[in-house]
């Protein structure tokens, strides 16, 4: 994923920095947990951010070191470079799981094909921005969605070169190079903050290049300060410790944000973003100091071997995640498939590093020039690229597209997404029916005795079954629902449920935390009526939090119940759809029955 250091530059030597490749191992480490599943380690795409910050140290130390020694920077030898470096295993890769696709998911082979084309051009990010894509969804097959973090990298990389040179001819601009890159940064996370919105999905902010700069302009603030090729290997003591303290304070913390953080955090893009990515400079600072016992650590060859590895191994794991995750109820899936999962990983990473970036990166087209001896090794990689790129052509040209339409069109699909539901929706399910119909809207003033249902995605899907159980009660479920969105909806439409003859059931969570003081505020509407909360089974990072906060405020209200679904489920994968929340027959069965017991006890 990022520019590895080069032993030359304009052939003047420079440092190895082993330090850097152990933080990307950390950083890709993370990223892989986290997708495997988010619960483990719910902070684990803060990796993204690490790396982002590393590239921009990296990247413009190498520019400037260059420019300090040549006095100028070779823009096409630069691109040359980075093209070398990280367009032949993108494309390796954009083969492989566009042939994938065709052999074994027909189903989404047009969606696949323009994702590859955003990916072809480096503007992923964009491309999801504009359809809407959510980083957070997990539940839809995407295997190309992780490539909108290098589409920012290559964007950068195009434009940065050119203005970091003209801010280091033009003498006025140098003399302010520190103020002119930290006010740039802010502008970045001010348009983040008033972009993001709290308790709503805020991937237009996650995958923006806008509002994403920050992190790398962090990065290139820490090399104008601290050039790693400049840095003295001997140091005084005091120094030398107080750069090892702060440097593993910092990585203490980091590691302790990609354990806690949870994606529906929303300070986290309203300044918390760049928090961390500034209390990541420290560990670089330190990583790439020659004396430093934390660059030592950080260099062992363990994190060296995964870190070197770690651009392949981000290419790949996601598409052998996503690939094989669709066969399984998510957040169900056995160990040994996670495992497998880690195995192919590795090896796919491996081949791709072994046999393609690093023979390309070093021989760049030679790699397909016969020599002596190496014959049937030229037939054999000459025939396999051919091969490929051939099959992969026919794919992008659209010839298979009907195989998408035809599948879509002749599949008995129990879901179905609008366009207006896709727009607001952490999770995207897909509803059997529509249970807001005119006949169970309530009208002020109307309806006193009757039960009231209010709920997510799930309560769409339970609707029917709910309906014929209660016929008359009042069933208002909707698509991408929160808890915060259910304050508005009783104050305005079902303010009248007070009285303690009558029974509420809430089915809020699936798509995302909430505050205890908003919960209670809710319950508290419902004055003495009888309040049923339902908790949630979500393979999300958000989940237990959702259902120790509804536990409590069954604990603390007398007129409140809790329906423990999470435990009924728990164990039960045939209730669910593919994606581990949303409910086939039997889990809607099951669910009723549930609420039945507490509601009609």
């Amino acid at each position: 994923m990022i520019e590895r250091q080069r032993k030359s530059t304009n052939s003047n030597s420079i440092r190895y920095l082993y330090g850097l490749d152990g933080l990307r191992a950390i950083a890709v480490i993370a990223i892989i947990i986290y997708h495997l599943n988010p619960k483990w380690l719910s902070g684990g795409f803060l990796g993204v951010d690490t790396f982002f910050v590393i590239s921009g140290y990296l990247i413009t130390s190498l520019l400037i070191y260059e420019y300090q020694h040549t006095g100028t920077i070779d823009l096409l030898h630069f691109w040359k470079k980075r093209i070398k470096r990280l367009l032949p295993a993108v494309l390796c890769l954009l083969c492989i799981v566009l042939i994938y696709t065709l052999l074994f998911e027909p189903s989404i082979i047009k969606n696949v094909k323009q994702d590859t084309f955003a990916a072809l051009f480096y503007v992923s990010n964009w491309w999801y921005i504009f359809h809407h894509v959510s980083y957070f969804d997990s539940f839809k097959v995407m295997p190309l969605k992780h490539l909108w973090s290098l589409a920012i990298e290559e964007q950068f990389y195009v434009f940065w070169p050119i203005l970091l040179m003209m801010l280091l001819r033009i003498k006025k601009l140098k003399r302010h190079f520190f103020l002119i890159v930290f006010i740039t940064s802010l502008i970045s996370l001010l348009l983040m903050i008033l972009i993001a919105e709290p308790n709503v999905d805020n991937s237009r902010v996650y995958f923006g290049t806008d509002t994403r700069l920050q992190t790398l302009l962090l990065g290139v603030l820490l090399a104008y300060i601290w050039p790693p090729f400049r840095l003295k290997q001997q140091i005084i003591t005091p120094l030398k410790i107080g750069i090892e303290t702060i440097g593993c304070i910092s990585l203490a913390l980091l590691i302790y944000f990609m354990w806690t953080v949870s994606s529906n955090n929303n300070w986290l893009y309203f300044g918390g973003i760049y928090l961390i990515s500034l209390s990541s400079l420290p560990i670089i600072a330190s990583a790439v100091h020659p004396s430093t016992l934390l660059s030592k650590i950080l260099g062992n060859r363990l994190l060296v071997w995964i870190g070197q590895r770690s651009y392949s191994l981000y290419l790949w794991h996601y598409p052998v995640i996503t690939f094989i995750n669709k066969h399984f109820v998510q957040g169900q899936i056995p160990i040994y498939i996670v495992l497998v999962e880690i195995i192919l990983t590795l090896l796919l990473a491996e081949s791709s590093y072994r046999y393609v970036e690093v023979p390309i990166r070093v021989n760049g087209l030679a790699y397909f020039k016969p020599g002596k001896s190496q014959l049937k090794s030229l037939i054999a990689k000459s025939s396999i690229t051919l091969v490929l790129v051939g099959l992969t052509l026919t794919i992008l040209s659209g010839h298979f597209d009907y195989l998408q339409q035809t599948q879509h069109h002749h599949a008995k699909t129990t879901f179905k997404v609008s366009n207006h539901d896709h727009m607001n929706s952490l999770i995207l399910p897909i509803p059997k029916i529509n249970v807001n119909s005119e006949q169970t809207i309530n009208h002020k003033g109307k309806h006193q005795d009757k039960m009231l249902f209010i709920g997510d995605s799930v309560m769409v899907d339970i609707g029917e079954e709910i309906h014929k159980t209660y016929p008359g009660a009042i069933i208002d479920g909707k698509i991408g629902r929160n808890l915060n969105d259910a304050i508005p909806l009783v104050q305005e439409k079902y303010n009248n449920f007070k009285k303690d003859n009558q029974k509420v059931v809430l089915e809020l969570g699936t798509n995302g935390d909430f505050s205890y003081d908003d919960l209670t505020k809710l319950i508290k509407m419902f004055g003495n009526a009888h309040v049923y909360v339902v908790n949630t089974h979500v393979p999300r990072d958000w989940e237990q939090s959702v259902n120790e906060k509804l536990s409590k405020a069954a604990d603390s209200h007398k007129n409140v119940q809790l329906i423990n679904w999470y435990q009924k489920a728990k164990g039960n994968p045939g209730y669910f759809a593919y994606d581990g929340v949303h409910l086939e027959y039997k889990g809607v069965q099951a669910l009723v029955s549930e609420i039945n017991k507490h509601v009609k006890s």
